[in-house]
């Protein structure tokens, strides 16, 4: 009997559950691949009792993967580990499935932040670990339920040549799940851009508890975030990543298509005293600032303020 190939998402949150939901309603009875979702806690009783409800635009589903796995010894090998935690679990968490993972495991961080891979790559150096970066809003509405709001979304991944023969596989594999999958020779690219809109709105919005609406309606508030902009966009430089020169005008117009009341999860995290993802989003701008000799004068002054309401 030919062994299957065996998919698991770690982390069934917005991400991981909009990515797994797709996955497990294309490929949960397969003969050929097996999808495992990683998940704890409430979260993973509500999905083994009732399934995993995926609302979309234009759909609603409710899907089962092969296995829910709130047991890390029970797992077993895996073929593809894609990573959709949130930044601040991505290490503790990969180090406990090491056991799982092996030189031929393929591994796929979905998260916000611009240095998941080199994390994993520390943990599992033998293991091909590629860059990743997902466009998406989606969130949990309730236990083992997660809407996406918005009909556009999309995957882009890429990295080490040495992978080359990979990116094929994971196209199909995407494209017959009905997931928008896109390779990127210049995946650092997309990552940064991504991160130039994510990390400023994040360290803004969590800095003074405001929506992106009353943002765009101050003149303060604008030029800051566009201040914070630039200097992602200077460190990009620094870096030798070539940004494209409309990424703040392209930032400011999703901006203005969003609703008024929009905040971001980072908020949401420092409003209920939770963890946060502040040395992803916002630390890390700054100490990779310090490595590359340059100073980012707004991102220290928001990094100062935000650890002091920790």
């Amino acid at each position: 009997m030919q062994k299957k190939f065996r998919i698991a998402i770690l982390g069934i949150g917005g991400v991981g559950g909009f990515i797994g939901g797709k996955l497990a309603a294309a490929y949960s009875h397969s003969k050929e691949i097996e999808i495992i979702f990683i998940v704890r806690g409430s979260n993973a009783e509500a999905i083994k009792e009732n399934g995993l409800k995926l609302i979309t635009p234009t759909e609603e589903l409710i899907v089962r993967p092969d296995l829910v796995a709130d047991d890390i010894n029970s797992i077993g090998d895996i073929d593809l580990l894609i990573c959709c935690t949130k930044t601040y679990d991505l290490e503790k968490s990969v180090k406990a499935l090491k056991s799982s993972i092996s030189p031929h495991t393929l591994i796929l961080p979905l998260l916000n932040g611009i240095d998941s891979t080199e994390k994993i790559q520390s943990i599992v150096p033998d293991s091909k670990v590629l860059q990743g970066c997902i466009y998406l809003v989606s969130k949990i509405i309730a236990p083992s339920t997660v809407q996406q709001r918005g009909e556009f979304y999309s995957v882009h991944f890429g990295g080490d040549k040495a992978f080359e023969a990979e990116y094929p596989k994971l196209i199909d594999l995407f494209s017959k799940a009905n997931i928008n999958a896109v390779y990127e020779e210049n995946i650092l690219q997309k990552i940064w851009s991504k991160f130039s809109f994510i990390s400023p709105i994040a360290t803004y919005t969590s800095a003074y508890n405001i929506s992106i609406g009353k943002i765009l309606e101050s003149d303060e508030h604008t030029t800051y975030i566009k201040k914070l902009m630039e200097e992602i966009l200077l460190l990009a430089t620094s870096l030798n990543i070539n940004m494209p020169s409309d990424t703040i005008e392209k930032n400011f117009q999703v901006m203005g298509r969003l609703p008024y009341e929009t905040t971001s999860s980072m908020q949401a995290d420092f409003t209920a005293h939770k963890p946060t993802e502040l040395e992803t989003l916002t630390g890390v701008v700054v100490r990779k600032a310090s490595e590359a000799g340059i100073v980012l004068d707004s991102y220290s002054e928001m990094y100062k303020l935000l650890l002091g309401k920790l």
